[in-house]
């Protein structure tokens, strides 16, 4: 649920940069961060499927 969250944040904020509703300066940082977490999130739920995976056999 985080990483759809996050990915669809990341997505309203370029189209945001795209049409220049809001100057690219102030909300390039927002979707950098959005995707720094993005980055996060996947290697966690990537890393706790391995460790389930390797519990199960």
């Amino acid at each position: 649920m985080v990483e759809e969250e996050l990915d669809e944040t990341g997505h309203w904020l370029e189209i945001i940069m795209e049409t220049g509703l809001l100057p690219r300066k102030r909300v390039e940082p927002l979707h950098d961060e959005c995707i720094e977490l993005l980055k996060i999130i996947v290697s966690s739920i990537v890393t706790t499927r391995k460790h389930l995976e390797n519990n199960k056999l």
